[in-house]
């Protein structure tokens, strides 16, 4: 899958208010060149002490026809478990810190350290901030079993 929009450097303690504001910007480019489908991403790129790095975005046909200054990103196949996020958006980084800290250590899967994303589809109003978001973690197979 072929990602393009808004990347970012947040830090953890702001990064409620910072990704609502780069969500807000996302939203203001209008029509990205090759959209597919309605859905919106949004991807954490990678973890550093003190912040990570979050792409919004949506599926592109091609990276080709992009404004040069827009971000990108591949999504390779990859295993996932997938977790629904049922309430306002505003307790995303509650269920995030849930799976990250309860479900990832008790599950007998190790994170395959690649692109976690958030799947706004259909079901979520932006406009609400309700109707549910999909969390996917990228997971390896059951290491814990195999020692």
């Amino acid at each position: 899958m072929l990602l393009a929009g808004l990347r970012r450097y947040h830090g953890f303690a702001e990064s409620v208010y910072s990704i609502t504001e780069q969500w807000q910007q996302f939203q203001s480019l209008g029509p990205i060149p090759g959209h597919v489908g309605s859905t919106t991403y949004g991807v954490m790129c990678g973890e550093v002490p003190g912040g990570f790095e979050y792409l919004c975005g949506a599926e592109v046909e091609a990276f080709a026809s992009l404004p040069g200054n827009m971000g990108r990103m591949r999504i390779t196949p990859q295993r996932y478990a997938v977790f629904l996020h049922p309430g306002h958006i505003s307790a995303i980084r509650k269920t995030w810190e849930r799976i990250r800290t309860e479900w990832l250590p008790g599950s007998g899967h190790d994170s395959a350290h690649r692109p976690d994303f958030e799947v706004y589809d259909q079901r979520f109003d932006p406009r609400t901030g309700l109707g549910g978001v999909e969390i996917w973690i990228a997971i390896t197979h059951d290491n814990h079993q195999d020692a």
